[in-house]
């Protein structure tokens, strides 16, 4: 029989009709759904049902399709007490045997002897009946259900659940029939919304399989992909129409996808006149405020000019499209008029009235105002300028990029557009003649703002965009705002993703014991009420190596590997990457195994006689034996007790691991570490320290681990 003619199975609808959630939160809830689904079937062993998703603004649901009847029925083996305590001295049943006979009303005469890890034990089946699967999911759908969490949860009226949006209908299906259970004083049954506008009578579904069909006759494309491409499809078709290139960014697409029902585009216009406005403002209003596709001349980047026009995606058909259209131009006018005065006012403004207006805005209770954060940036930028060696040239642009990092939070674009910060800061102060590189550096030491996004690009800016997030950070902690759980208002997570992107992206030789230091020590100085500096030190430490933890994990770093160079952190965190990306090509060599076996021999001797290890001494003189004289001769040409290791690259340490491989193997082959002679032990114990201290200066070899381990 082929694939076409097998028997589809059982089908099952789910679907949660809420007022209109907000367009980030769809996706992510309806793959929870999808999860909380999918565990089900692991717990059934129902692997093969398949399972589609469908979301839009007011709807989750799932289709799962596949499903027998009934769970199958499954014999369970049971094993009871050992076959040596069975029977008693006249043969016949002891009470243990019976005892195991009777909870699992089975007959003694039906138990079996079997053998397990070597005994002999009582053993008897029993036969579970399977459950129909409507009983099954009429109890585990309303659990997916009330298992799903949202990033704000609210409670609606009289609900005692939590939820994103008020429940308004349930479509629970099995087939065709309706599987009724209650959530929240809602009753499931057959009847869900087609589109809000286009056909805003309640309307039935007749099965489970007509779902998708149903919904697209009432107007509603439930399918996120297909609604996805369909936005794609009709923005090419205007492209063509009307000879202009849309830039479609992803999560603008995403967006707007989660907005709508039934997508229609169409393609609005402007004044000419506002094209004098910066593009950044132009495309922020447009995108970032409307959900609208800016329009351009060329998808070239770099020859690419802003058009008077934008495409809009309404939730609705063509009717009186034109009249949508004008409604969506008056809007954009109005914000763009808006833009233009801010943008003129702020133009006559010099850029120290902007800097002023800083003193009069708190940063943080007690800890002043804006314009002492600006300070503070400063003197720590220059402070990591330094240490990066920059020109004198280069910290007099470093300084100025920290002077004018925060003035356009005083313009009066920025505090419409809080978007722009930054890159209004570029363009004010490219009008008012600063240099370009301090123009730019105001920009890009925002960057990167998101976990992909680019770093900033001149040498200059680095130090302002770590002097930025490091004291953010510090006023934080100093305020103990440190996050916990998933609480973090002040997104301080991100700030120090920043801080490791820009070290580690940039290959910066600080340490974070050293950018602690230094940003401490600037807070402290300039608000002398700051207690315990050295706890804030040790908190902020912490906190950037978890964030580094997370950072060579993204970069697909074993977790074994970043374990043993986190577990006792030594060395800067570009030393440690670097060692770490070295050591993960030769992880799966048999060689690198055997040398890594040698030394955490060593290191698990020193661990087991620490006291005795940390006392023993080396008395050249008295070493006898050839193994240990050629180990002792082996570490002294390595210059294993050197302590500047910071200048040796991860391949010859790596280089090193491997020659010491076989002097090690040897030496334990030949020696008694433990030997009943002091001066002997003594020598040993000094030379698996010598390994231990050497290994322990980059990283725990005793975390990583080898297949079959």
């Amino acid at each position: 029989m082929n694939d076409s003619m097998k028997d589809p199975g059982n089908s099952y609808l789910l679907e949660i009709g809420l007022e209109e959630m907000p367009a980030g939160m769809i996706l992510p809830a309806v793959e929870q759904l999808k999860h909380n689904a999918e565990k089900t079937l692991e717990t059934l062993q129902m692997q093969s049902v398949t399972i589609k998703t469908f979301s839009t603004p007011r709807r989750l649901a799932l289709l799962l399709r596949g499903f027998p009847e009934r769970q199958e029925d499954r014999v369970q083996e049971l094993k009871g007490p050992p076959a040596s305590i069975a029977r008693d001295e006249n043969g016949s049943w002891s009470k243990a045997a019976l005892g195991f006979a009777n909870k699992n009303q089975v007959s003694p005469e039906s138990l079996e002897i079997r053998k397990f890890e070597g005994r002999d034990y009582l053993y008897t089946s029993n036969l579970i009946k399977g459950l129909s699967l409507t009983e099954i999911l009429r109890k585990e759908a309303p659990q997916w259900i009330a298992g799903l969490n949202f990033s704000k949860n609210m409670r609606w009226g009289s609900y005692r659940m939590r939820f994103v949006r008020p429940i308004r209908w349930l479509v629970s299906l099995w087939n065709d029939e309706i599987l009724d259970f209650s959530l929240e004083m809602v009753q499931t049954g057959k009847q869900t919304k087609g589109h809000r506008f286009l056909s805003p009578e309640p309307k039935i579904v007749n099965s489970a399989q007509d779902y998708e069909q149903h919904l697209l006759e009432n107007f509603v494309q439930a399918d996120f992909n297909n609604r996805r491409n369909e936005i794609i499809s009709q923005i090419r078709k205007l492209e063509e129409q009307h000879n202009c290139k849309i830039k479609i960014e992803e999560d603008l697409l995403e967006e707007v996808t989660n907005l709508v029902e039934w997508p229609q585009a169409m393609l609005g216009q402007f004044e000419e006149g506002f094209l004098g406005l910066p593009e950044s403002v132009l495309v922020t209003s447009m995108a970032v405020h409307q959900r609208y596709f800016p329009a351009y001349s060329s998808h070239v980047e770099g020859n690419r000019q802003l058009l008077p026009h934008f495409i809009a995606v309404r939730n609705g058909n063509e009717h009186q499209l034109e009249t949508v259209c004008q409604g969506n131009e008056r809007v954009l006018r109005a914000r763009l008029s808006d833009a233009r005065f801010f943008y003129d006012e702020d133009r006559k403004r010099p850029l120290q009235y902007f800097q002023d207006l800083l003193e009069r805005v708190v940063f943080f209770q007690k800890r002043g105002s804006q314009l002492e954060r600006v300070q503070r940036i400063q003197k720590l930028s220059l402070k990591l300028a330094r240490f990066l060696q920059l020109s004198e040239t280069e910290l007099i642009q470093v300084q100025r990029i920290a002077e004018l990092c925060k003035f356009d939070l005083q313009t009066q674009m920025v505090y419409e557009f809080p978007e722009l910060q930054g890159l209004m800061g570029e363009v004010y102060s490219a009008h008012k003649g600063e240099e370009p590189v301090v123009c730019q550096g105001i920009r890009e030491h925002y960057c990167p703002r998101t976990a992909n996004d680019e770093l900033p690009s001149d040498r200059v800016t680095l130090p302002v965009a770590l002097a930025d997030r490091l004291d953010m950070l510090a006023v934080a902690f100093s305020l103990k705002m440190i996050p916990s759980g998933s609480a973090d208002p002040y997104a301080l997570r991100r700030m120090a993703q920043g801080v490791i992107q820009i070290v580690l992206g940039k290959e910066l030789p600080f340490s974070w014991n050293e950018l602690a230091s230094m940003v401490v020590e600037i807070l402290k100085d300039q608000q002398e009420f700051i207690n315990e500096p050295e706890l804030l030190e040790q908190q902020l430490v912490d906190f950037l190596q978890q964030r580094e933890r997370w950072y060579l994990q993204e970069k697909g770093l074993r977790h074994d590997m970043i374990e043993a160079l986190l577990k006792n952190p030594s060395g800067t965190p570009l030393s440690r990457m670097n060692l770490a990306e070295t050591l993960s090509k030769d992880m799966n060599l048999p060689e690198f195994k055997k040398a890594v076996e040698a030394v955490v021999r060593a290191i698990n001797i020193t661990n087991k006689y620490s006291n005795e290890s940390q006392a023993a001494k080396m008395d050249e003189s008295s070493l006898a034996n050839d193994e240990e004289i050629l180990l002792h001769q082996t570490i002294k040409e390595l210059e294993l007790n050197s302590e500047s290791f910071e200048s040796e690259s991860p391949r010859q340490f790596l280089s090193k691991l491997y020659r010491l491989e076989s002097t090690i193997t040897a030496f334990f082959d030949g020696v008694m570490v433990m030997d009943p002679d002091p001066v002997m032990r003594s020598n040993r114990l000094a030379i698996c320290n010598l390994l231990a201290q050497w290994s322990s200066e980059r990283l725990d070899l005793k975390e990583i681990i080898f297949p079959g381990d």
